[in-house]
């Protein structure tokens, strides 16, 4: 009837319209295929896209680059979903727009670029993990948001699972922050080529054949080559479109040279043509200008000057980049429980390089001036950086000073030799390495007296170490309550450690005060 008519039609005008109103804040549009989007409603896929994750996703939806330093143990899940998600989201566009114009490609005019849609190699996506666990994650979490009712669509995955194992984690008297870290297989060296297909996500592809390359820096590194080998191995990084760095943090205690070598070898011009059709490849592509149309995403638990020179000067996309900056309301210094009060030196410089020597000769000074006596004995001290160790060691061992040393490359025995003779005063001075400490997390007693000649990249290894100078780590036979000192040297260039330390407030005050000594008493 003519009313059941008006009555349909005002149905479909109101559907219309609600389709057509935009989403709101509580319910934000992700911008993902509609497969991925029905695969992530179905019971079976076991995913939950945390408001958080939304956010990400979000901003990786912009492609422009992004820094973020604010990666927690309680956060990370979810970023790893937003980010693996933002992956597989990208390929799967990709190959939806090239099998498009494949059906195109015959009736194109000569003329056409409107096809041009393909780099030089097939890979798209590169993923750096610091652990194989991260990897196994990362490709559980793929299979998940593919298939999520079928287990039979993953090639190879029995050897995957050989290869990459569930191995659990058992927690006994190290910090919480450490299994949280190394948490399953920790193996540092490895390399994994992915395709995705229509029904299939293939894995151990070779890497000119993959969508997605999941890679340690090392395991990356190895494939690589070094500059100046006769034979390398870098064409498969000429068309890379996503990068993404996680856990960065954790680079910089394996092999931050890695990291700058691999960036110096992407979108390098290929040394061969591999089956290319160069009629359908991106015309800045064929112009070497990949690199300001590559996304590059950073994500890691602590802001450093490391990550923050790479993300300025390697990150150039034309999209434009974003970096999420918050001020640290209260620093590590607050979850101190030792009562010894810590001594905030400043080494003043003008310039960068020179502050190293500045910083040295500060520290020869100090030890020569208050640390030779024997009542001021079970001194550690504690290098951020290998080569300021190696550095201070030769000094100790021209000047013939009584000490022992720890660092990633000591041995197991002597280790243990070290730790022995500074528990019981047979060595004065301990030489110990952020990177020793950040591995091992070796619980040092009888420590007196703390040096730090640099402040840790990772804020809380400064809290553990100080934390080592309560009375129940002490040799009751190496001295009194009364005769402990914490001393920490520091320049302007390490604002960004010290206001993980101390806050951003008082790390600029710290900065920019006359006086050049500053006193911090835990719990105060």
């Amino acid at each position: 009837s003519l009313e059941e008519d008006d009555q349909s039609s005002v149905t479909k005008i109101h559907r219309q319209l609600m389709e057509r109103t935009p989403p709101s804040p509580d319910s934000p549009k992700l911008y993902l295929k509609q497969n991925l989007q029905t695969n992530l409603r179905d019971p079976d896929c076991g995913l939950t896209i945390s408001p958080l994750s939304t956010e990400l996703l979000n901003i990786f939806s912009s492609y422009k680059d992004l820094c973020w330093s604010e990666r927690t143990h309680q956060n990370g899940e979810d970023l790893r979903l937003a980010y693996t998600l933002h992956a597989v989201n990208h390929v799967l566009k990709t190959r939806t727009k090239i099998l498009n114009n494949n059906q195109k490609h015959e009736k194109r005019e000569e003329l056409d670029e409107g096809l041009r849609d393909q780099g030089l190699c097939r890979p798209k996506v590169l993923i750096v993990v610091p652990f194989r666990e991260s990897c196994r994650r990362v490709v559980n979490l793929m299979e998940k948001m593919l298939f999520p009712q079928s287990k039979g669509n993953v090639a190879n995955k029995k050897r995957f699972t050989e290869d990459f194992p569930s191995v659990e984690t058992v927690r006994k008297n190290k910090p919480d922050d450490y299994y949280d870290t190394f948490a399953g297989d920790i193996g540092d060296s490895f390399k994994l080529g992915l395709a995705v297909t229509k029904k299939t996500l293939k894995l151990y592809t070779d890497f000119y054949n993959s969508d997605v390359i999941i890679a340690s820096p090392l395991g990356l590194r190895l494939v690589l080559g070094a500059e100046g080998e006769k034979e390398r191995n870098y064409d498969f990084l000429n068309s890379i479109e996503v990068l993404i760095f996680d856990q960065t943090e954790i680079f910089l205690m394996q092999n931050w040279d890695h990291i700058l070598c691999i960036l110096d070898d992407i979108h390098k011009q290929p040394q061969e043509s591999r089956g290319t059709d160069y009629s359908r490849v991106r015309l800045w592509t064929l112009d070497g200008l990949n690199k300001f149309y590559r996304q590059s995403l950073l994500f890691s638990s602590t802001p450093t000057p490391e990550i923050n020179s790479v993300f300025n000067r390697q990150c150039t996309n034309y999209f434009g980049k974003a970096r999420v900056v918050n001020p640290v309301e209260s620093g590590s210094v607050n979850k101190i429980f030792s009562d010894v009060s810590i001594v905030f030196h400043r080494v003043n410089s003008s310039t960068l390089k020179g502050s190293l020597e500045d910083r040295f000769n500060c520290f020869k000074k100090m030890i020569d001036s208050n640390f030779m006596k024997d009542e001021m004995d079970h001194v550690l001290i504690f290098y951020s950086n290998y080569v300021d160790f190696v550095k201070g060691r030769n000094w100790f061992k021209s000047s013939n000073l009584d000490y022992a040393e720890i660092s990633e490359y000591t041995k197991d025995n002597k280790m243990a030799k070290a730790r022995d003779d500074f528990y019981h005063n047979s060595k004065h001075f301990l030489l110990y390495t952020e990177r020793a400490h950040f591995y091992r997390r070796f619980t040092i007693k009888g420590i007196r007296h703390l040096i730090f000649y640099q402040l840790p990249v990772n804020p809380n290894l400064f809290t553990e170490m100080c934390n080592l100078q309560q009375e129940q780590f002490q040799n009751r036979r190496g001295g009194s309550e009364s005769n402990m000192s914490c001393t920490v040297l520091y320049t302007k260039y390490d604002v960004s450690r010290l206001a993980q330390s101390v806050g951003t407030a008082k790390a600029s005050t710290m900065i920019n005060a006359a006086k050049e000594k500053h006193m911090f008493t835990p719990g105060a």
